[in-house]
């Protein structure tokens, strides 16, 4: 099956096809059959000696098979790479001797389920997952260790919590669980292999895998310059497309929050040659929405920027009728102190015109998700194909403890 499936690809471009082809949105074209046993259940030890498989990023020519120690042998010198400082929260918090109190004034204790704590919707209140789903009913309210919820929204998939009594991040740090991706078996000893060296920002519910392969030693080996953004990664990232055309599908929103002079230096980087390396997905759906924030700023902000920045940027914010969808990428924003914080619903798949990323660093992703969709539209379909294809017969890892790429501008 996986030989007729690649070879069937083949064809599509033999018999000339556009690359922009009807068989570039369909969902079976990014399907592949993964051996479960490629799934990496957990972390090379030192992270770094994970295996990196470079590639062009334009023909799939294959570079090199190497690790991720070999880094500062590889990279070009006019790199610029970028980091998602993003904090995993231990936002599992598992329901043992919890009290319940509902409406009524009826108490119980509750000794199995668990509060799955998702994103900050405003100051106090808290989107989640719970089980048992039933027992949180509006009004209900919930005592786990010092922490005091209390429930004030309800869906069919999710509860919103009010927060109480105030020391939500601290008690979530000392009596909840660091979530591990589904289809990894969960053990607390991986749960210190699930966050980047530079996690600072606190808010994602899963980790900027990528940058995991990189090590304290690594970095201090690596000359090159660097920045960081923060995209607060959600429980989205992991979902498949469930529709079968890809153009269909309606991507989460995450939180981002990057510094107003990232707009300065990212000009005068770009402008003088220099390439602009993004170390995973997240970064790179963050690098790539700047352009439509720039879209939302004011012209008195954007006056506060030299007139070759501002040239820069309106020159790669332009959007055209036919590509209707990116208006709504990024529709509004925050201010403060220096900081922009906006909600990106970027979506990247094939027809996307790449404004800032030239390089990409990321780990191998499974069928039918966002993710390979992403990387196939930085790569193409095709090359992305033989690389997995590769990467399969090679037993490279794959998901978040696996393995990753590096598709390099040549």
């Amino acid at each position: 099956l996986w030989f007729l499936y690649f070879n069937s690809s083949f064809l599509v471009l033999e018999y000339g096809y556009t690359y922009h082809s009807m068989h570039d949105f369909a969902l079976t074209t990014y399907d592949y059959n993964l051996p479960p046993e490629l799934i990496a259940q957990e972390a090379v030890h030192p992270a770094d000696r994970a295996r990196l498989l470079v590639a062009e990023k334009e023909s799939g020519t294959i570079i090199a098979d190497t690790d991720f120690a070999s880094l500062p042998d590889i990279l070009p010198s006019d790199r610029i790479l970028f980091f998602n400082n993003s904090k995993v929260l231990r936002s599992r918090i598992p329901l043992h001797s919890a009290r319940f109190m509902d409406p009524s004034g009826r108490e119980r204790i509750v000794t199995e389920g668990e509060i799955f704590f998702l994103k900050m919707q405003g100051s106090g209140y808290f989107e989640a997952l719970v089980r048992p789903w039933k027992l949180f009913r509006i009004g209900t309210r919930i005592t786990i260790d010092t922490l005091e919820l209390e429930v004030s929204g309800v869906t069919d998939v999710w509860r919103m919590l009010r927060i109480c009594a105030w020391s939500i991040w601290e008690t979530i740090e000392l009596i909840g669980r660091r979530p591990l991706p589904a289809d990894i078996a969960y053990e607390i000893e991986k749960e210190q292999d699930y966050q980047t060296q530079f996690a600072q920002s606190r808010g994602s519910v899963a980790a900027p895998t990528a940058s995991l392969h990189f090590t304290s030693d690594l970095l201090e080996r690596l000359p090159h310059e660097r920045a960081f953004v923060t995209l607060h990664v959600w429980l989205g990232t992991f979902k498949g497309i469930d529709v079968e055309d890809v153009r269909d599908y309606s991507i989460h929103g995450e939180i981002v929050e990057v510094w107003e002079i990232l707009f300065t230096h990212i000009a005068s980087w770009k402008l003088s040659g220099k390439k602009v390396l993004a170390v995973g997905t997240t970064v790179c759906r963050t690098l790539e929405s700047l352009p439509f924030l720039w879209r939302c700023l004011l012209p008195e902000e954007k006056m506060y920027f030299s007139e070759d920045v501002r040239a820069f940027w309106d020159g790669i914010a332009h959007i055209t009728d036919d590509r209707s969808r990116e208006w709504t990428f990024v529709t509004a924003y925050e201010h403060d102190r220096g900081v922009y914080r906006f909600e990106t619903h970027i979506y990247i798949f094939p027809w996307y015109t790449f404004r800032v990323v030239d390089e990409l660093i990321t780990n191998f992703h499974l069928p039918r998700s966002s993710l390979l969709v992403l990387v196939s539209a930085f790569s193409s379909m095709e090359s992305v194909r033989r690389l997995y294809r590769h990467a399969i017969d090679a037993k490279y890892r794959f998901y978040s403890f696996g393995d990753g790429m590096y598709l390099r501008w040549k």
